[in-house]
């Protein structure tokens, strides 16, 4: 597991991965249904982006996404909607 400190760094991470399945920006942003500037902004440490562009991004990568605290790691935690 890798810890990311920053987008820009999530940004490197995404490029080399993308880069390591052979796809082209063009190709990941036709794969997750949106425009390679969207990818362009991801890849370049833009700090600003929706979640739900994110995650599209992370689900064509077949990458997973996890929180780690140790609150979460209780047994008696449950997810809440506040």
């Amino acid at each position: 597991m890798i810890y990311l400190k920053d987008s820009t760094e999530l940004g490197h991470h995404l490029q080399w991965l993308r880069k390591q399945a052979k796809l082209t920006q063009s190709d990941l942003a036709l794969r997750a249904g949106l425009s390679r500037t969207a990818i362009q902004a991801i890849e370049s440490g833009k700090a600003t982006c929706q979640l739900d562009t994110l995650f599209k991004v992370l689900t064509v990568l077949s990458i997973k996404f996890g929180l780690d605290h140790s609150l979460l790691k209780e047994p008696t935690h449950a997810s809440t909607s506040d």
